[in-house]
C-alpha cells in the first residue's frame, strides 16, 4: 500500500449558456441538416453551477488529490476564478480540448462526452493514477487514497449485470423474430447501458459486464494508452462521432473490464451514492434520497442530474443542501 502515489482528478466540463458554444454547436448541427437531437439535448450541456460543488467536494473531503485537472472547450468556470486568490490555486488547472486531441484536430470540434472522455488520458502530466469525475459528481464525505487505488489495484464499485440480449426473453423473442418483427425492438435498451454492454464486448464479455453507478472512476493512464496503442482503430472509430452515438464505447467501463481481466481491480461496495435527477423524480422521492444520504455515513458519493429541470424553490433546496455537504470553510461558494 502506498499512499504517497500522485493521485489526479480530472472532470469533464461544458457551459451550455455560453454564446460561442451555442453558436458553434448550431453551426454544426445547420451544417448536418438536422434539428437538436437527444443527443445534443439542451440538459447535456446546460451547467447550473454544479461544478463548483464538484470542484470543492474534492479540496474538502480528498485532499489527497494532487491536481484536479477540468477539461473543457474554450471555457472557463467561474470557481476557477475563485480558487486563484486562494491557497488551492496550483491545485487546480483548465485544459483545453485542441490539448487532447492533439494529433487528432480534425475531429473536433466534438459535443460528445463518450468522445472527449475517450481523450482524457492524454493529458500531459497526468498522474499514472487518476479518478474521472462528470462536473455532476460530488463527494460529501472524507474518503481517502486506498478508497479508489489498492496495493496496485483500481477499486470498482458495482455489480455483474446480463447483457440486455441475454435475457431470456430476449432469447424467446428472438425465435419470433421473423414473424414479429416488431417484438424485439430498441427502445428496451437505454443509451447509457448500451455503450456500456458495446465497451464490455470488446474485451469478449459478451454475456455480461461489471456495471458501475453514478461514482468517482478510478482509472490507470498506462493500461488506456497501451490498449489504444494495440487497438488504434478502436480510438478513432469512437472519436469520430461529435454526437453521441450507440455505436460508441464507454471508456469507463472499457478501462474497468481492462483491470479486471488482468487482475489489477478490487471490488467493494462498502461505500454508496446517491443519484436525483429533479427532472424525473417525484419531489418526495428527492427528499426521501437526501435524508438517506444524511442519516447513512457509508454514502460517500453524490450524483445530481439535470439540475435545470427542477423548479427555482427545489433547486435552492438542493444547493444549499451541497452546500452544507461539500463547503470548504475558507472559500465561499454558494452563490453558483
Amino acid at each position: 500500500m502506498d499512499s504517497k502515489k500522485p493521485v489526479d482528478a480530472v472532470i469533464t466540463w461544458v457551459d451550455g449558456y455560453d454564446a460561442a458554444h451555442r453558436e458553434k454547436l448550431a453551426a454544426y448541427l445547420q451544417k448536418l441538416g438536422i434539428t437538436r437531437s437527444e443527443a445534443a439535448a439542451p440538459t447535456r450541456y446546460n451547467q447550473q453551477g454544479e461544478i463548483t460543488f464538484c470542484v470543492s467536494s474534492i479540496l474538502k473531503h480528498a485532499p489527497f488529490i494532487r491536481t484536479i485537472y477540468i477539461v473543457t472547450d474554450g471555457q472557463k468556470p467561474a470557481v476557477f476564478d475563485a480558487l486563484q486568490a486562494s491557497r488551492y490555486a496550483d491545485k487546480i488547472n483548465i485544459v483545453d480540448h485542441r490539448h487532447i486531441f492533439r494529433g487528432y484536430e480534425a475531429y473536433l470540434p466534438t459535443f460528445n462526452s463518450l468522445t472527449i472522455a475517450t481523450m482524457l488520458w492524454r493529458i500531459e502530466g497526468l498522474a499514472e493514477e487518476f479518478i474521472c469525475f462528470c462536473d455532476d459528481f460530488s463527494i460529501i464525505r472524507p474518503v481517502c487514497y486506498e478508497d479508489f487505488f489498492r496495493d496496485g489495484k483500481i477499486v470498482l464499485r458495482g455489480d455483474w449485470k446480463t447483457h440486455h440480449e441475454q435475457y431470456w426473453h430476449r432469447q424467446w423473442l428472438r425465435r419470433f423474430e421473423k414473424y414479429l418483427p416488431f417484438a424485439l425492438g430498441k427502445k428496451e435498451l437505454s443509451e447509457h447501458r448500451e455503450v456500456q454492454e458495446n465497451a464490455a464486448r470488446l474485451l469478449d464479455y459478451n454475456k455480461r459486464l461489471f456495471y458501475v453507478p453514478h461514482v468517482p472512476f478510478p482509472l490507470k493512464k498506462d493500461m488506456l494508452a497501451h490498449y489504444f496503442e494495440e487497438h488504434p482503430e478502436q480510438l478513432l472509430k469512437n472519436i469520430s462521432h461529435p454526437l453521441r452515438n450507440r455505436s460508441q464505447f464507454e471508456i469507463i467501463t472499457l478501462a474497468h473490464h481492462l483491470a479486471i481481466s488482468a487482475g489489477q481491480a478490487v471490488i467493494d461496495n462498502a461505500y454508496q451514492e446517491v443519484t436525483i435527477n429533479p427532472a424525473h423524480h417525484a419531489w418526495g422521492k428527492v427528499q426521501q434520497k437526501l435524508k438517506f444520504a444524511d442519516e447513512h455515513e457509508e454514502v460517500k458519493f453524490f450524483c445530481l442530474q439535470s439540475l435545470d429541470g427542477a423548479q427555482d424553490g427545489q433547486r435552492k433546496y438542493l444547493l444549499d443542501w451541497l452546500y452544507k455537504h461539500t463547503a470548504l470553510p475558507d472559500l465561499f461558494f454558494k452563490e453558483v
